[in-house]
């Protein structure tokens, strides 16, 4: 009996589904970036402490530091002043030479 009534069963009728009512609002952030000069980094641990050290600053969502080059990319919602990113790295005993 339970078989027979399966036949009765629509599954792919959207008929019977519940409206998901969302407000999906548009807003546009812009996202700035800057490249930064530090010296001092030499392996990927280098990397992971400038990173962290970023990332842990205000309105820095992401960093991207590159011992090879001696360059971090980051990834700003808002403006930071430079002395704070130069205080935030030269207090982990790198050089801050400033943005490229």
């Amino acid at each position: 009996m339970n078989a027979l009534r399966l036949n009765l069963v629509k599954i792919h009728d959207a008929s019977h589904d519940k409206k998901i009512k969302s407000k999906i609002t548009k807003t546009e952030e812009k996202a700035m970036t800057k490249t930064l000069k530090i010296e001092g980094m030499m392996c990927g641990h280098c990397e992971a402490r400038v990173k962290n050290t970023l990332e842990a600053i205000d309105s820095i969502e992401s960093a991207a530091p590159d011992h090879n080059t001696d360059t971090a990319v980051i990834t700003l919602s808002k403006d930071v002043p430079t002395d704070v990113i130069k205080a935030a790295i030269e207090a982990q005993d790198y050089t801050f030479i400033g943005e490229k």
